[in-house]
């Protein structure tokens, strides 16, 4: 497949709050949210997870601060490009989908397989065999459909090639929530999580 799909999806934990970023909280405070994970047994989570995406949203601010410049967000909300709402990540059961159209250009990035696995391949020598031109890249919504059209969607190719293990979904990077929130406005309906019986609340 060599065009990008046309709808975006977010995953997200019910007990949660809808449309939040682990990394705006204190450190304590979301160390104890990932040890919470942990306990529950829905994920693991090695103990360096928090400073390992600490560092990639450095890199990811200071990407989309060279591409968009300012936006209403310092810390972007994480979707998937495509449909995603599989209910595969117990943490994160529930999901929203939601037409890519709905996004100004502007406040997009995207990277090419998700931000934490991207930035490491390209940068540590033991992922050498493993890289591809894309990986260690923020791109804009014009360069990823240009990206897509080279390399093509990751697909299921993760499955049977060892070398392209890491490239299961390419990473959607929100930085200005006011989209969302009136696409279910407009819906009349909140985000559903058929897992729970639950719906998700359209405010921050």
């Amino acid at each position: 497949m060599n065009t990008i799909p046309e709808v975006v999806t977010h995953n997200y934990d019910p007990e949660g709050v809808f449309l939040s970023n682990l990394c705006d909280l204190p450190l304590a405070e979301a160390e104890q949210i990932l040890q919470c994970i942990r306990d529950a047994g829905k994920r693991p989570i090695k103990a360096n997870y928090l400073g390992r995406r600490l560092k990639t949203e450095a890199w990811l601010i200071n990407e989309r601060q060279q591409l968009l410049g300012q936006t209403r967000r310092n810390r972007p909300i994480y979707f998937f490009l495509g449909d995603f709402a599989d209910g595969q990540d117990l943490s994160r059961p529930c999901s929203m989908v939601m037409p890519l159209a709905e996004f100004p250009s502007d406040v997009l990035t995207f990277t090419y397989p998700d931000s934490m696995a991207s930035l490491p391949i390209a940068t540590h020598d033991d992922h050498r065999p493993e890289r591809q031109p894309y990986h260690g890249q923020v791109f804009t919504l014009h360069q990823i459909k240009r990206v897509v059209q080279d390399f093509g969607m990751p697909g299921e190719r993760w499955r049977t090639d060892h070398l392209r293990r890491y490239d299961r979904f390419i990473e959607v990077q929100v930085w200005d929530e006011r989209p969302i929130l009136e696409f279910l406005s407009n819906a009349g309906t909140a985000a559903n999580c058929p897992a729970r019986g639950q719906t998700a609340p359209t405010g921050r």
